[in-house]
């Protein structure tokens, strides 16, 4: 049921004229008791320590992909059948592929 304000739908305030509303039982107002947030807290700090920043391919086909792609000093090159070249860094001329730009 939404709320109306001077005629106006309140669908988009973050809470309605009262709260009892919404939390009729005052006990879900209270913040949550130490022992909960001492138990998040060891969870946090053990998933933190089994962290791994080691790269991780996700994407397998991603990766066949990449593999198979054509590259000029280890970046990638597309096949180009134009006559205007943007990157003059690499000649087209000597590999038949021009420079893919990177962003």
């Amino acid at each position: 049921m939404p709320l109306f304000i001077a005629g106006i739908p309140n669908s988009y305030t973050r809470f309605p004229a009262t709260t009892t509303e919404i939390f009729p039982n005052p006990s879900l107002l209270m913040p949550l008791p130490s022992v909960n947030r001492e138990e998040k807290v060891l969870r946090y700090r053990e998933k933190r320590k089994a962290r791994k920043f080691d790269k991780k391919i996700r994407y397998a086909s991603r990766k066949a992909y990449a593999e198979t792609r054509p590259r000029i000093k280890g970046r990638f090159a597309r096949k180009t059948n134009t006559g205007v070249d943007d990157d003059h860094m690499f000649s087209k001329d000597d590999y038949g592929y021009g420079v893919v730009p990177s962003l």
